[in-house]
This record gives C-alpha cells, sequence and structure tokens, in this order.
C-alpha cells in the first residue's frame, strides 16, 4: 500500500489525525500515516468482531506479526499496514507497538471500566501512547503533562463521541462505580436503557475530559514541531462542545473546514 492509498484510508476512518498530520514533511508525513494505519487496524477489531475469541486471534496475529519486524532476521508478513511500519522500527521499539496491541485486549474481553482512574489509564496507553510515538517520529518534545492532557483530552472526547458503539461492546466509556451510584448496570448500557441515569453517571468523564482541555491550553503554546503530532487534540473543544445531551445519540460530525482553518491557525500562533 503506498502513502497515497493510507492517506484515502485516513481521510475515511482518521481524518483529524491526517489533517495535523499534513503539516509535517513528506517523509515523515508517511510514517504517521503506517503509525495510524496501524492503529486504525487494531482498534477496530472489538467493534468488527462479534466472537471475542476471534478477536483475540486477530490481536495476537497483529502482535505476532509487529514482533517478526523487530526479530534478528526480520519477516514482514504480507499486509499493507505490516510493510508500512518497516520504516518505523529504527525509531519506535517493539514494546512500544505491542502496547498498543496489549491494551486493546480488554476491549475484546468486553470488561467494563471500573472507574475513572481505569478509564484514564486506559486513555493513556492508547491515545496518550499513539501521541507519544507519533512525536518521536516528529522528532519533537513535549512535556509529560502536556502530552497527558492532550491525549486524555482527545482520547476521552473521541470514547464519549462513540458511546453508542462503546456501550454496545460493554466498553462504554463509563466508571463502574459511578455507573452504580446512578442506579445503571452494564446490562442496561448495552442495550440503550436508562438514559438519565447514564447521563449522569457520565457526567465524571466529561469533566475529565474539560479539564484536560483546560490543562492543555494553560501548557501555552504548542512548539510547530508537535502540531502534525498531536495538533488535533485542540479539534476536541468543537466536538465536546457538540456532544449531544443523551450519551445514547450518535454525536454530528463538524464540518471540515472548520477544522482546517483550526489547525491553519494552530501552527501559525501555536494556540
Amino acid at each position: 500500500m503506498q502513502d497515497t492509498d493510507f492517506d484515502k484510508m485516513l481521510q475515511a476512518s482518521d481524518p483529524d489525525r491526517r489533517l495535523a498530520a499534513l503539516f509535517a514533511p513528506a517523509e515523515v508525513r508517511a510514517r504517521l500515516f503506517a503509525l495510524y494505519a496501524f492503529n486504525q487496524e487494531i482498534g477496530r477489531i472489538a467493534e468488527a468482531t462479534s466472537e471475542g475469541m476471534i478477536g483475540e486471534m486477530k490481536l495476537t496475529w497483529w502482535h505476532d506479526a509487529v514482533a517478526d519486524l523487530y526479530a534478528e532476521t526480520p519477516r514482514v508478513r504480507r499486509h499493507a499496514v505490516t510493510e508500512g511500519l518497516t520504516g518505523l522500527t529504527g525509531t519506535i521499539s517493539l514494546e512500544d507497538l505491542q502496547g498498543l496491541i496489549d491494551a486493546r485486549f480488554d476491549d475484546i474481553s468486553a470488561r467494563p471500566y471500573a472507574s475513572l482512574d481505569v478509564l484514564l489509564d486506559y486513555v493513556d496507553a492508547t491515545a496518550g501512547r499513539l501521541m507519544g510515538l507519533a512525536l518521536r517520529l516528529c522528532e519533537a518534545e513535549l512535556a509529560p503533562e502536556t502530552l497527558r492532557a492532550a491525549g486524555r483530552a482527545w482520547g476521552l472526547t473521541g470514547l464519549l463521541r462513540a458511546f453508542p458503539v462503546r456501550a454496545k461492546i460493554g466498553r462504554a466509556p463509563v466508571g463502574g462505580d459511578d455507573l452504580s451510584d446512578a442506579g445503571a448496570t452494564p446490562a442496561m448500557l448495552a442495550q440503550g436503557l436508562g438514559e438519565e441515569k447514564v447521563k449522569h453517571a457520565v457526567v465524571p468523564v466529561r469533566r475529565a475530559a474539560e479539564q484536560a482541555l483546560a490543562d492543555l491550553k494553560a501548557a501555552g503554546p504548542l512548539p510547530a514541531a508537535a502540531l502534525p503530532a498531536t495538533g488535533y487534540a485542540v479539534l476536541a473543544r468543537g466536538y465536546l462542545d457538540a456532544l449531544p445531551d443523551n450519551p445514547y445519540l450518535i454525536a454530528p460530525e463538524r464540518p471540515l473546514l472548520p477544522r482546517q482553518l483550526r489547525l491553519t491557525w494552530l501552527s501559525l500562533t501555536g494556540r
């Protein structure tokens, strides 16, 4: 698969990361596209697979395929994404890529988040880790607290936007303790029931997303070198504001032009 094919794939499945990556030089952009295509492959397995065992087999295949790339005699399995990852092995470690995969096994198991802290750990291990790896590809750095804020702002907002889908696979972005306090259950989530109770249980997650956005803003201007890897986090503000009150409703898509303009302004000002 050529860079243009990854571009088309991400334009449909991960448009905001793609938009930010366009600000990178061509060679770096190609590596970002390969990383994001990999993230899409492993991220959609839980949603696309009804049988947990099949999902585990697919993630295990990726786990082994990535390991093959780092073997003493590297082996590239016949898959467009694994071929794309060959250009990343000199910068990103085996442990980092397998860490992204490992974080997805709980999605397959449909294990609810026990608490908000557990949910935050998941976001740090997925959206946050991905941002950190992208920064490495861009040879850019952010303070750890700024990176954490950016990852949580984007990751939590994305999970809330996907609430209806996540609820059906048993991984709704809500702490189990908050769910119990609201008088709701995981079974209700899977069936789309108890709207008012679930709205109450989700409040701490929305607050955490708001806090992450506030922390990101307080960190000051974003370095230009970091924009292709993390700049899309600023778009979380618009998505969070557009979330419907009913968490079971699909969040509306935002028009492309305002997102493009927001990232262009970020590139000019760092804010």
